[in-house]
């Protein structure tokens, strides 16, 4: 083959080409590292490595003549500058405490971490000091992926005692949490509430609630006279029971948790299950949220009620 040849037509292709190879190259492995650190190391170590890729093309390019060494060069100085900067960043982070890591240190005005990665948190239980205010700091780790961390008094979602703002990953934020009761309590990320564990908050004493249990239970005011009402979850275009009891011949309400993302859900009472006389009809709310409905007085008697937008989904309403 001609050296002209070569020079004018194959070395044009194959430079832009041999950078394309060499910055996939550095992508993929740096998507390991990039994943191990922080966000503030992750950016950094990408800047590096963006900025030596195009100055190290450009000093090539920068030849009136183009040979075979000066890519295999360009492709080493690039490998070096890469790993360098990997090196580093991963020394950093584990010289500097693994504040990406979750778990960070339990309890105490330090607050801890908790790690979002995969849509799933890395651990379960939160553990907190009573009557403190404290921080945790959510590590959200999916790109591009909403999440964040509300604590509620029960699974129910009846109470909300904290909710932290939305974050979208990659990066991190520190909620403040007011000081807390001792006691037990239930934590998720409401985008996905699958992700989702208990707050353990300690007295001084070292036990969860001590003896104050009743004080931590959010539902009434102690009293055995005010009812709750009842919560039924919609998920996975399903109710989670078939069977709603309330009291007869007096105004009552039903809680609806709406756990499915972006899909309408409603609760409508009908006198049977053919659908003739319609007792109440229910708002459509888009979850994820709770709405709660007011339900006039009933009879006495067993009605039928169902989703309108998901007539699979229904049950039996007993009045008692």
């Amino acid at each position: 083959m001609k050296r002209d040849v070569r020079d004018r037509l194959l070395l044009p292709v194959l430079l832009p080409i041999g950078i394309l190879v060499v910055i996939a190259a550095a992508l993929f492995g740096f998507s390991r590292i990039l994943l191990a650190v922080t966000h503030t190391a992750a950016t950094a170590t990408a800047l590096i490595v963006a900025v030596a890729i195009v100055a190290i093309s450009a000093v090539a390019s920068s030849r009136p003549q183009i040979r075979a060494s000066t890519i295999v060069s360009m492709l080493g100085a690039t490998a070096g500058v890469a790993m360098l900067a990997g090196g580093i960043a991963l020394a950093v982070v584990s010289e500097g405490g693994g504040e990406a890591p979750g778990g960070g240190e339990p309890g105490g005005a330090a607050g801890i971490t908790v790690v979002a990665q995969d849509i799933a948190f890395d651990t379960g239980t939160i553990e907190l000091a009573a009557d403190t205010p404290t921080t945790i700091t959510l590590d959200n780790r999916d790109a591009g992926v909403q999440h964040n961390v509300a604590i509620y008094a029960d699974d129910t979602r009846s109470e909300v005692l904290f909710q932290g703002e939305l974050l979208t990953g990659a990066g991190t934020i520190a909620y403040q949490i007011p000081p807390l009761p001792a006691g037990e309590y239930y934590f998720q990320c409401d985008v996905h509430p699958n992700m989702n564990g208990t707050v353990v908050v300690t007295a001084a004493g070292g036990e969860p609630g001590g003896g104050a249990e009743p004080t931590a239970e959010p539902p009434g005011d102690g009293g055995g006279e005010t009812a709750q009402p009842p919560v039924v979850v919609a998920q996975n275009i399903a109710f989670d029971t078939d069977t709603i009891t309330l009291s007869a011949g007096e105004p009552t309400s039903i809680t609806m948790d709406n756990r499915d993302i972006g899909v309408p859900h409603n609760i409508a009472i009908y006198t049977e299950a053919e659908l003739t006389t319609e007792l109440f009809g229910g708002e459509i709310v888009t979850g994820p949220i709770m709405i709660t409905y007011a339900i006039p007085a009933l009879d006495a008697g067993e009605y039928y009620f169902l989703c309108v937008v998901h007539p699979n989904m229904n049950g039996t309403v007993i009045v008692q």
